[in-house]
Parts: C-alpha cells; sequence; structure tokens
C-alpha cells in the first residue's frame, strides 16, 4: 500500500459486531470495552510476511469519541474506504485503550478472525510501536516475558462464495474417531506428503486415502485455534534447547486458524476450509478439540493480550483475595457465566461451525464451563443444555472431557444434555485388564456395555460414551505395553508431569528391546486392545499411529516436544503392517456386525468359560460375551460369542453344543472362517469371536 497519505472518517456503526468485517467498500469494528475512555486504532500493510529488523509504518490512526462511538460497554465504528482506493488484500491494526487511571494498553482484537505475526513456525516475534505509531519487528525470546505485542489483528474483504460440498452428518453411532495433531500427522520425513506440505492443513489432504483404508470416519484434530508455540520458557535438559507449546492447549484467538499450519501462512484460513471440503468428500468428518477454558494469557505473571487490558474482572473467575483462579491448570480461568464470555464462546462455535465447516467439538475441561461466577461445580447441566439446544449448531457433535484441572470431575452430567463424553472408566478398567490386574471382569463387561450406568441402558445413549484407551496425553498405546513407568525427562520438569498412574506394563523389559518373546507378547496385547476398543458399546477414538505402534518412548505428557518424538512415524506403516492390517480388520467387523451387535433388540449375556452364569470373583481373568437378536435378518448370524482371556497362558473355553466358525482372532496364526466346536483355546491375552454357522 502506497501513495497518498490514508483517511479514515470514523462513522458511528452501533449494529457492527464484534471484531472487524468490510461490507462492500465500509469497514466496520466493534470492541467490548466497558472500562476504556479512550480507544483508538493503529492500521499496517499486512500483507507482507513480518520480518524481523523491519519497520513497518503506520498508515494511519483513528482515534475514537465517546459520545459519538460509544454504547454501554461497546465501542463501534465504521468508514468509507476512499473513492478510487483499492481494497488492501489484509489490513492489520492493533487497538489501543485509555482507561481512567490514565494507564494505556495495546491489544490484539479478541475477535479478530485472522492474525500478523504467527506465520512461521517458531519464530517469536514481538511488535513495538514506537513514539510516531511505527511498528519495529523484533525477535524475541521464547517464553512470555517480552516487549511488545506477539501478535496483530488482521481483516481483509470478503471472499466470493463458492460451492462447497455437503457435510456428511453421520450418526454418532457411526462414527470412528481418530484424534490427532495438525501439524505431527504429516511432518515426519516419511510422511507420503510434499516436503513443502508437511505439518499443514494441505498435508492432512494427502493423507485421506490412507485414513479412508483404515476405516475412520471423524477426524478430531488438536487445538487450531491461533497460539503461541514459544511462550514455553522451559528449555530440554539434555540440549539446552527451548521446548515449546507443541499441542497448542493455550488460545490467543478464538476465531483465527492456527497461521503457520497452512502451506500458504496468507490464506489460512481458505487452506483451512479447503482441508474440511477434502474431509468431507471423503465422506469423513472433522471435529476440534476447542480451549474455551482459559487463554493464552497465562496466570498474574503471563503476558496481556487483550482480556487482561480490557476488562480482568469480567472475564475471568478471582478467588476471594482477588487472584486469579487456575481450574485449567494454565494459570487462568475464563468466567464462563459471563454474558460476555458467553459470547465469545457461542460465537465462536458458530463461526467454525457454519464458515469453517466444522462437525463436532470436543471440550477441553468441559466441567469448567458448567461453573457459575464463585467457580463452584453446578449439580445441573446447564451451559451444556444451553448449547445443544442452540439453532446455530443443530447437528453438530458436542463431546465433553468430563474433568478439569480444579477438582471437577463430571462423568455423566454433559450427557444428560445428550453430549457425548470421553469414558476415562472405560480407558483405565480395559487398561488393568490387559495388564493382568485381578478383579477387572465385572468392570470389563461394564465398559464392554457402554458404561449402562453412567450412560443410561437404551443403544442410543451408549453411544455418548467416547472410549479411548489412550489420547493425546498419556502413553501411546505401544508405550502401554513397552514401559511400566513414565519417562518424560526430556520435558525439563524432573519427570514429575504427567498424569499417573498409566495401568502399563511393559512385558519383562522397560522400552525397546529385541526380546521375541517380549514383542511377540506386545503384540498379543496390542491387539486385544484394539479388539476390545472396536467391540464395545460406544464410540471408539483411536489416536494417529496407534494403529500401528507409534511411540513416544515412555513419554506420557509430550505436550512440549515438536520433534521425531511426537511426529507420525510413517515408516512404520510397513514395519508394523501386521498390526495396522488387524487395526484395519477389527474395524471392518465392527461396521459389518454394528446392526448385530449394538441395535436395540440385541440381547448380550455374560458367561464364564464353562458357558454358565459369569464368574466375576477376584482371580477370574477371563470372560465371555454371547450376543443373540430375537429377530435376525437373513445376512446375519443367529449368535456371536466373544471369548477374552487376560490371563498370561492359553485357557480352554467350552462352547454351546452346534457347529460354530471362528470370525475374528486377535493371534495372527489363526485364520477367519475355521470351524470350531466342544473346548476352544484362546492363547493369553488373546481374544476370539466365533459365529453360530
Amino acid at each position: 500500500m502506497s501513495g497518498t497519505p490514508l483517511i479514515l472518517q470514523p462513522l458511528s456503526c452501533p449494529d457492527a459486531r464484534f471484531g472487524s468485517r468490510w461490507v462492500g467498500r465500509r469497514l466496520q469494528f466493534a470492541l467490548a470495552a466497558r472500562l476504556a475512555k479512550r480507544v483508538s486504532y493503529h492500521f499496517y500493510d499486512g500483507n507482507p510476511l513480518p520480518e524481523p529488523g523491519t519497520c513497518q509504518p503506520c498508515l494511519v490512526t483513528v482515534e475514537l469519541h465517546p459520545e459519538q462511538h460509544r454504547s454501554d460497554a461497546c465501542w463501534a465504528w465504521e468508514t468509507e474506504w476512499p473513492d478510487g482506493a483499492p481494497l488492501p488484500e489484509r489490513l492489520t491494526y492493533l487497538i489501543e485503550i485509555e482507561h481512567a487511571d490514565g494507564s494505556r494498553h495495546r491489544i490484539l482484537d479478541p475477535w479478530a478472525r485472522e492474525c500478523w505475526g504467527g506465520e512461521r513456525w517458531e519464530q517469536p516475534l514481538a511488535f513495538v510501536q514506537t513514539a510516531n505509531g511505527d511498528l519495529q519487528i523484533r525477535v524475541r525470546p521464547h517464553g512470555f516475558r517480552f516487549e511488545g505485542m506477539r501478535r496483530l489483528a488482521t481483516v481483509r474483504p470478503e471472499p466470493e462464495s463458492r460451492h462447497r460440498p455437503a457435510k456428511p452428518k453421520l450418526p454418532l453411532e457411526q462414527s470412528i474417531v481418530y484424534e490427532t495433531h495438525l501439524r505431527g500427522l504429516t511432518r515426519h520425513a516419511s510422511s507420503p506428503v510434499l516436503p513443502a506440505e508437511r505439518g499443514t492443513y494441505r498435508g492432512l489432504i494427502s493423507v485421506l486415502p490412507q485414513l479412508r483404508k483404515l476405516g475412520v470416519t471423524v477426524i478430531e484434530l488438536l487445538p487450531v485455534f491461533e497460539f503461541d508455540e514459544c511462550e514455553n520458557p522451559r528449555k530440554h535438559p539434555e540440549t539446552d534447547q527451548p521446548i515449546v507449546n507443541y499441542w497448542g492447549y493455550s488460545p490467543l484467538l478464538f476465531f483465527a486458524p492456527k497461521t503457520s499450519y497452512a502451506a500458504d501462512p496468507r490464506n489460512a484460513t481458505a487452506e483451512f476450509q479447503e482441508m474440511v471440503d477434502a474431509v468431507h468428500e471423503a465422506g469423513l468428518e472433522v471435529w476440534l478439540d476447542v480451549v474455551l477454558n482459559h487463554t493464552a494469557e497465562l496466570d498474574e505473571e503471563g503476558p496481556s493480550d487483550h482480556f487482561k487490558a480490557l476488562d480482568l474482572e469480567s472475564w475471568y473467575l478471582h478467588d476471594s483475595d482477588g487472584k486469579l483462579v487456575n481450574h485449567s491448570g494454565c494459570g487462568n480461568t475464563l468466567r464462563s457465566d459471563h454474558a460476555l464470555v458467553r459470547r465469545l464462546l457461542r460465537e465462536s462455535l458458530e463461526y467454525w461451525a457454519k464458515v469453517m465447516g466444522v462437525d463436532g467439538f470436543r471440550f477441553d475441561l468441559a466441567p469448567i464451563l458448567n461453573r457459575d461466577s464463585a467457580g463452584n461445580l453446578r449439580d445441573t447441566p446447564d451451559f451444556f443444555r444451553k448449547l445443544q439446544d442452540d439453532p446455530a449448531l443443530a447437528g453438530i457433535k458436542l463431546i465433553a472431557e468430563p474433568w478439569d484441572a480444579g477438582g471437577g470431575y463430571q462423568l455423566g452430567q454433559a450427557s444428560q444434555a445428550e453430549w457425548a463424553e470421553w469414558n476415562d472408566r472405560f480407558r483405565d478398567t480395559i487398561r488393568r485388564a490387559v495388564r493382568g490386574d485381578k478383579g477387572q471382569m465385572a468392570g470389563l463387561a461394564d465398559a464392554l456395555s457402554g458404561s449402562p450406568e453412567v450412560f443410561g441402558r437404551s443403544t442410543q445413549r451408549r453411544c455418548l460414551s467416547v472410549n479411548f484407551l489412550s489420547a493425546h496425553d498419556g502413553l501411546t498405546l505401544h508405550d502401554l505395553v513397552a514401559y511400566s513407568e513414565k519417562h518424560n525427562h526430556a520435558n525439563g520438569e524432573d519427570n514429575r508431569d504427567g498424569h499417573t498412574p498409566d495401568f502399563s506394563r511393559n512385558c519383562g523389559i522397560e522400552g525397546a528391546t529385541e526380546d521375541t518373546v517380549v514383542l511377540e507378547l506386545r503384540q498379543r496385547k496390542l491387539r486385544l486392545f484394539h479388539a476390545l476398543l472396536h467391540l464395545a458399546q460406544g464410540t471408539p477414538m483411536l489416536v494417529a499411529g496407534d494403529e500401528f505402534g507409534r511411540t513416544q518412548h515412555g513419554n506420557n505428557n509430550a505436550y512440549c516436544h515438536d520433534s521425531e518424538l511426537t511426529w507420525v512415524d510413517w515408516q512404520l506403516v510397513e514395519q508394523n503392517c501386521g498390526l495396522l492390517g488387524f487395526t484395519q480388520k477389527v474395524i471392518a467387523f465392527r461396521k459389518h456386525f454394528a446392526e448385530f451387535l449394538f441395535a436395540r433388540n440385541s440381547k448380550w449375556e455374560w458367561h464364564n468359560t464353562e458357558n454358565a452364569a459369569a464368574d466375576f470373583s477376584e482371580m477370574v481373568r477371563t470372560l465371555v460375551l454371547e450376543v443373540r437378536k430375537d429377530s435376525p435378518s437373513f445376512d446375519q448370524p443367529a449368535c456371536l460369542r466373544i471369548h477374552i482371556n487376560c490371563y498370561d497362558n492359553p485357557v480352554e473355553f467350552r462352547l454351546p453344543a452346534g457347529a460354530w466358525q471362528r470370525v475374528l482372532s486377535t493371534l495372527p496364526s489363526l485364520s477367519s472362517g475355521e470351524s470350531v466346536s466342544g473346548q476352544h483355546s484362546v492363547a493369553g491375552f488373546s481374544l476370539d469371536v466365533l459365529m453360530s454357522a
């Protein structure tokens, strides 16, 4: 942008939406700033990528006037772009507010839909405004103490509307979820992605054929709201190099997609939408892991990006001493019962659902959203019901992580509002059973039944249980059978961090080994894990790479590593092709037999190895599930039996009279279709599925 000086005349615009937008040639802005005595906007050319060591001249400063531009707590204005001047491709701005005490604060527009300053992964920049309004662009140190601002808001003309494919709108009961880190999925040199697109939205498009072949129906992305990966002040204890905020559970903005995840960072929004469209064309859905419980402003010592300067009291929970409450474990907690906070959260979700095309949201630390103004947990799922009943979110899947870092554990509450929930009881019970713990068979039966005491006994309600054995936090599935202890030393916290217990067991040797006996046992247990996950009632979720044995070498809290430790190693597709093949097979089995296994008229009965009533005594580690239907269709079996052995050694199971056929086994040496009768042997830590012939 060059030429004559830019002059913008601010006009009153009481109906402007929060944030900024173009309406034809008119540019509109609105900001909730009830404490501000004065507000001004400073504009810059946002088209070039910010380069450290350069200075960006201020194009124009617009001073607002309370009597003309303020209504109650909202400052709103618009301006007509000068005649003859082309609309800027990207206009960047910061907002300066002045409080009654004379303090001045430069802030990032919290409703911004795009931003400037995070285009290159792990290039920490600071924007320092000079006395004449120009911006000095500097490299800042890692961490959260720095001079200046780390992001600026960007506004650009609305793109032309284009045809977008319809959403698949899959029923929840047909969902098989694949949780993944957007960058980590394709960043590894072995990924089948063009080098320039590894770790990007476009990179995900390139691996859709592999995900379709696997059989998953939902891609759930770890946070993709704009965050600052360089805010982590710690260093790797061995290399002394900075470590990062890799996972991204620290949102700076709630509408802007992560800029550095785009192959073309100038067009992150369009690229994200293209990714969603490609996923939909493949018949899959996109769910987002959303962090609506805290922000990147951290604790009292953290940076002040927007909310702290705007209205600390309205945006965050405080204790009786006036200190920030930390139910999130990240320094602050959004005051989700405040009308302004709820407006931000709701408008963010609506934007991602309608404009960006997302199909579902998994809510990080969901109980925080249902706390009152004093931070107390509500007994009823009020917040969850409001979102469930919101017409703007009709048809959108809502999933709760039913615990927070402030002691809030509410498994079963969000499902009262028809949300799905991560079921940690399922996780821990299956892990303990496959570890070989005593006294787990009653819990195993409950877990496989979809935890009916929590989610209800109807088939429709049991799909609200999101069943998982591993997730982004915690050990990978491979590491559950390869490590008995966590190994988080590289996190720089003396191995104190990370969830415990993991209910893991290394099968005899800690970590990597070439011992064939240990490796064979680990493979057996991994196949048993996958089988139990996909044969259970509920909605199964697996983590990227678990289908072929990805490892994090025992690190169960790898939030701070952007390296081969956390990236999906696609070489394992060939190295562990047997495990991958079994995972594909058991997912296909679930889909094929879902109508028989999980229908309303399916009857589940539990037996012991002698075909009598199930024995749930402490020392027993075997279980039989028999499934029948009153009137099976012509293409369905009369009965399926699942024989589960969680002992170390083979166990004999007595079959009812009649002809039986093995249709699935976790033991690769046993072929499907084999006829079985009388006594049936199941290897240690294995599972067989038999069908009446």
